[in-house]
């Protein structure tokens, strides 16, 4: 039994994905929306932290099966429940697939997508969420292998987070996609690992939710909506 984790440092990881969680490009530290909720959490909560970048699919798999280890913005799916301990609500996102601004189709539901080649992150929830519905995906382990397909002809649609293809895109020039339909609005969590102690998971819910009473987190969300929108 974990007797010292509600004092030992937890890991906190996530991957390059503006504006929830992204290394700043002056001050080299890892910032953005959730980051800024998972560490405002953690000072309420006294608990000690550190803040990591990984690749998506490794930052996952590390929180699910390592000790005082937790992954962040995750959404909360059914096929995930008991692989974690959640935190949160945190953050909230929009899914939405991608394509080229040429792209001749037209997808009114999810029944229109079995024509097409879809391209999705490894455990990321937007892929997770279509292959629950029975929609074949090709999986990759980083988004601008996707955005790269994408570019070039190489899969019809990419799903992924309405923010996450805009940064992507915006930081790779390519300026020829747009979002053609949402898949889903959805709320973020910080995902820890079962092996984390119970009671440092308590203390953190504890904290979200005096954030939330307190307006901290109204305040931040809108501090970054405006951010987003500039």
């Amino acid at each position: 039994m974990l007797t010292t984790s509600a004092h030992a440092a937890l890991h906190m990881l996530t991957d390059e994905n503006a504006p929830f969680g992204y290394t700043d490009p002056a001050s080299q530290k890892i910032t953005g929306i959730t980051a800024e909720m998972v560490i405002e959490a953690a000072r309420r909560a006294k608990q000690p932290y550190v803040l990591e970048i990984f690749p998506w699919a490794r930052a996952y798999s590390l929180a699910k099966n390592d000790p005082d280890t937790c992954v962040y913005p995750l959404v909360r799916l059914p096929e995930r429940e008991s692989q974690f301990q959640w935190i949160g609500p945190l953050s909230v996102n929009t899914w939405v697939l991608y394509a080229k601004t040429s792209f001749p189709g037209k997808v009114s539901s999810l029944a229109d997508l079995e024509k097409y080649v879809i391209g999705g992150l490894l455990q990321d929830g937007p892929s997770m969420y279509l292959k629950s519905q029975g929609i074949k995906i090709d999986l990759v382990g980083d988004n601008k292998h996707n955005l790269k397909k994408l570019a070039a002809g190489r899969i019809d649609l990419w799903a992924t987070g309405l923010h996450r293809g805009r940064a992507l895109a915006a930081e790779e020039g390519i300026t020829d996609i747009k979002p053609i339909y949402t898949l889903k609005e959805v709320d973020h969590y910080l995902a820890c690992s079962p092996k984390t102690a119970e009671s440092a998971v308590k203390a953190l819910n504890q904290a979200v939710d005096t954030m939330r009473s307190d307006g901290w987190m109204k305040k931040i969300g809108e501090h970054y909506q405006s951010a987003v929108a500039k």
